[in-house]
């Protein structure tokens, strides 16, 4: 096992290569992302003061000038608390995909009683979410997030239309999400992908479930002209004094893990891609905050040496997550056996398949508002 000279990206992904310093490509990459998209300082200031002015006037006679995810996370939530400071007035939108923790509930209702923003909650058909999620399990692909992720998406391009608000705030953000592993995963907004899957082993027709076409998308941000604004990158974010502050401001409570707001999430991150595809996504979040100076990389090793679940935790969890999603012991015995299968072995949308393509990029540039 080799390990990164810069941070804790290791040879359990098949993917990275080392220069002869022992530098991994994740590291150099995100160094050079961090550089093109990380906006701080004065003229993060400024960037942010242009953006918030254009919302306010192209905004000034509705109910809302933006939409806002909330999952209950710390980004999500600081984002919050951020966009209200900054003096707009957000709607927030909240998928229950039936695997909120409790402490989720509590810190959402926190954050949109005490900065006093309207929510929306979308609510998931239980029986279909459950299909889909299944299906996901058994194609063997490594990312089952998906199927929650392009449910929130199409939900805010979906408000952000019917409203005519132009402008999504997200929490998504490069300091701890820059580093993620190649081959890991997909493109969450592609509905062609999710179709397929669900078309091979699904029992069910997804009838009520939020979706949104390439073709869709495509209107969404050429026509209709709505973006998509990182804006947690154009200031000096800190996870950590992120945490402290909405604990001291609103009364947000604290999770044990990154992620915490969903059980689903600790589960498929903790034991299922650790277990059958060997993906530790603690080393992919530990690298980020290293690569952006927020954490050292002994802090990042000891941690890591810590383990995910004791034995009673263990049990316990997958015993849930079985009788939640209706997998016999030999059903999910037979999921975590079978081989994995790359994202590839199903049918993808070709705007999907590779982020580094030109016309990938050139879309990712209107949708975020980038001029370069």
């Amino acid at each position: 096992m080799r390990i990164c000279a810069k941070c804790v990206m290791d040879t359990s992904d098949p993917e990275i290569v080392f220069d002869k310093d022992g530098v991994s490509n994740y590291w150099r990459d995100n160094k050079r992302k961090l550089e093109r998209e990380l906006i701080s300082g004065k003229r993060g200031i400024a960037m942010t003061e242009e953006i918030v002015n254009r919302i306010k006037c192209e905004t000034k006679d509705a109910d809302y000038d933006c939409i806002i995810g909330l999952s209950g996370g710390v980004d999500s939530s600081f984002l919050a608390y951020w966009v209200k400071k900054l003096g707009l007035r957000p709607l927030a939108i909240h998928m229950d995909n039936g695997w909120n923790s409790e402490l989720a509930v509590y810190n959402i209702e926190r954050v949109v009683r005490e900065l006093d923003i309207d929510l929306y909650t979308e609510v998931l058909d239980w029986e279909e979410f459950r299909d889909l999620q299944r299906s996901f399990f058994f194609a063997s692909v490594p990312n089952c997030e998906i199927p929650t992720d392009h449910a929130i998406v199409a939900t805010l391009f979906r408000f952000a239309q019917k409203l005519r608000i132009k402008y999504i705030i997200s929490g998504s953000n490069i300091v701890t999400e820059g580093i993620a592993q190649r081959g890991a995963g997909h493109d969450n907004k592609d509905w062609t992908h999710i179709s397929d899957i669900q078309k091979k082993f699904g029992k069910r027709k997804l009838l009520s479930y939020p979706h949104m076409s390439t073709v869709s998308f495509a209107k969404a941000i050429l026509v209709d002209r709505v973006q998509f604004v990182p804006l947690l990158n154009y200031l000096d974010y800190d996870w950590h004094k992120a945490r402290e502050t909405l604990q001291g401001q609103i009364g947000w409570r604290p999770y044990k893990r990154k992620h915490g707001e969903s059980l689903f999430t600790r589960f498929f991150q903790e034991y299922y891609l650790p277990n059958k595809f060997g993906i530790d996504k603690r080393r992919m979040h530990f690298s980020s905050l290293i690569c952006a100076g927020q954490m050292t990389r002994e802090e990042a090793l000891t941690l890591l040496e810590q383990p995910l679940y004791s034995e009673d935790e263990l049990n316990a969890e997958i015993e849930f997550v079985c009788d939640k999603l209706q997998f016999t012991t030999d059903e999910f015995s037979g999921i975590m056996a079978a081989a994995p299968r790359k994202h590839s072995s199903y049918r993808m949308s070709l705007l999907f398949q590779s982020h580094d393509s030109e016309v990938y990029r050139w879309a990712r540039r209107i949708a975020t508002g980038r001029k370069s």
